[in-house]
Order: C-alpha cells, then structure tokens, then sequence
C-alpha cells in the first residue's frame, strides 16, 4: 500500500466531508479513494471513517489520527515544495482565495500580470463570498478583511478603504426634493428606497455613527441581494441607495453614473468608516518561494 496517498486520500475526505469531492481533487475515480482508505484503516485496524449513502465523517479515533497526520503531511507538503523551486525554474499550482467582488474587480487584473512574468505558476483561484479557511481549504493566499486570530497565518496589512453610501443624481435630487433638504438624516434613511446587500451570514447592517458611537440603523429595503453587481446595476437605474467599499464603486463615482448621498453623519456597513484589506498566508508556508513571490508582488502592486 501507498502509505502516504492513502493519507493524502484521507485528508482531504475528511476535510471535504466527501469522497467524490477528494476524488476530483486527486483526479482519481471515487472507488480509488475509498480503498485506498480502507487499506489504511485495515493496516491500522481501526474504523477511520463512518460511511453511509450520503455522508461521510471520521470516528472519533479518526479525528485524533487526522489532528496528528496534518501537521506531517504539511511539513512534507512544505519540504517538496522549498527543495524543488529552489533546484530550478519557479513552477506549480498557487491556490488564491478572495471574496468574489475584489477578486473579480482588483485583484484578477493584477495577477494577470503576475502570470505573464511567470507562467509556469498555474493559477487556482476561488473567488466567492465564502471565507476560506487554511485549517481544511486547500489555500495558499488569502485576501480577506478584517483581523486574524489563528497564530499559524500570517497577515499582512494591504490598505484600508471607506465606505461610500451613493446613488444617481437623479435619485438624489428626488430624495432632496422629498424631504425639503439638501442634507439627509437617519431619520430621512428609513423611509429611502434602499438596497442591502446579502452575505454567506445573513444580511449585511448598515451603520451610522452618532456622537462619537456606532449604532445600528434599520433600513427598510426595496430590494436584497448577495451580488455585488446586482446592487449596483439596481442604483445605476435609480431603484435605490446602497453601500459599497470605495474599490467597487470608484470608476462609477469618477465617471459621475452615481454620488455619494449627501448625509449628515458618517455612515458604514461596520462599526467604523473603513475596511482594512490583508493577505494572508501560512506562517510556516512564506518561504515556498511561489508563495512568497506572489505575497511580495500583490503587496507591491496591491498595497496602500
């Protein structure tokens, strides 16, 4: 037996819950994956994993002998790739992971330049609204807002950016008009035509700060959506205002298709006016020297 596929095999069913889903990973038919991991379980002589029609999930000794191979396989995982690009040219997958809106608008642009300089790095990229995480994922650069709590990631920062709360100017003037005020309040926002925006973990708040405090405001949307694009398309045809980071919005707000919303007060969709944007990578990973020439070169063409 192939000891160490079979762990490879097994780490990733466990991860992925599957073993249709491994089995793409590896390339490998399904009935490939699950032998070779009940050779594993054989040899150890003990129940791996529990298996029925539809699910997948490790004993409770599996979870322990899953805990103790990870760390070993990275290690391996790490040592192969270190020894090999540095014997030669600089070659192999990079997995990227970023939410769907920055990875499409900013960042894709970017390392379409990355790949020209080096294209035996083939890229894998996963753009979406879920957080990818490097316990389980099969990531090697994240971009993700917000702080990180595991020791074992790096981050480093990239830049902040505000939030824009905008809409035509044909909106705006009829809100203007509506209200009998060149500046709107909070209390003007509750009876706006709104538009919130929908992510992996329910809607997304709008707040406002009021005295030095932030404060949640509830909004009565006209329309919710977790796209991006769909929200932006709905306040270009004059259906609403909405929120969105600076990044997403600018070359609109420069052509002058939207504005921002005159309004009294500071307003976000967290408590606080800006979103801070890092890349992150496993600690023990930034040495791969793939690894570390696309996290320089993102933070050079990237950074603030």
């Amino acid at each position: 037996m192939d000891k160490l596929r079979a762990l490879r095999y097994f780490r990733r069913t466990v991860e992925l819950n599957s073993f249709s889903l491994a089995s793409e990973e590896f390339d490998v038919p399904p009935s490939s994956v699950s032998r070779r991991i009940k050779d594993l379980e054989k040899e150890l002589g003990l129940e791996l994993l529990r298996r029925t029609t539809r699910h997948v999930s490790t004993t409770e000794l599996g979870q322990l002998y899953y805990q103790r191979i990870v760390k070993i396989l990275d290690t391996l995982d790490d040592a192969d790739d270190l020894v090999s690009q540095h014997k030669g040219a600089l070659e192999g997958k990079l997995r990227i992971s970023a939410l769907q809106g920055y990875g499409e608008k900013v960042l894709y642009p970017v390392l379409q330049k990355f790949s020209q300089l080096y294209p035996a790095i083939t890229l894998d990229l996963d753009f979406s609204q879920n957080l990818a995480a490097f316990s389980k994922d099969a990531v090697d650069i994240a971009i993700r807002a917000g702080k990180v709590s595991d020791d074992r990631v790096v981050a480093r920062f990239l830049f902040r950016d505000e939030f824009k709360m905008v809409a035509t100017s044909k909106l705006i003037a009829a809100l203007q008009k509506k209200y009998n005020k060149d500046i709107l309040n909070v209390e003007d926002l509750l009876s706006c035509p709104t538009i919130q925006f929908r992510g992996p973990y329910g809607l997304v708040s709008w707040w406002h700060q009021s005295k030095e405090k932030w404060q949640k405001l509830a909004i009565n949307p006209v329309m919710t959506t977790n796209s991006g694009d769909t929200n932006l398309a709905a306040v270009l045809a004059n259906e609403g205002i909405a929120i969105f980071p600076h990044w997403w919005i600018k070359e609109h707000l420069s052509r002058g298709e939207i504005k921002e919303v005159p309004f009294a007060g500071c307003i976000s969709h967290m408590p606080g006016p800006e979103l801070e944007m890092s890349i992150l990578n496993q600690a023990a990973k930034y040495q791969v020297p793939k690894i570390k020439l696309c996290v320089d070169f993102l933070l050079e063409h990237l950074g603030s």
